[in-house]
């Protein structure tokens, strides 16, 4: 799962609560748990490479056409990208 944040990276990758950690709640620690069984991963990926970003704020134009290619959605709304031409007798 790529992440743009440093200091959440830091805390899953901390097993130690520090004095600015040791209040948050032991449920949110779950993350922890899942990295060390290997179910999930994290990484660091840059806030300009994000798709996600596309569903949280407004984008110019060449970001909002990288956010629609990695959504696998096409130019025109309600077509897939790479998708067949529609059939005109249909």
């Amino acid at each position: 799962m790529g992440e743009d944040n440093q200091a959440c990276l830091a805390l899953i990758n901390n097993p130690k609560a520090t004095g600015r950690t040791k209040n948050v709640d032991v449920a949110y620690h779950m993350v922890r748990d899942y990295v060390t069984r290997g179910d999930v991963t994290f990484y660091f990926l840059p806030s300009a490479e994000m798709p996600a970003d596309g569903l949280t704020k407004a984008l110019p134009g060449p970001a909002f056409k990288a956010f629609r290619d990695a959504a696998g959605v096409g130019p025109d709304l309600g077509t897939a990208a790479g998708a067949l031409e529609p059939d005109p007798a249909c």
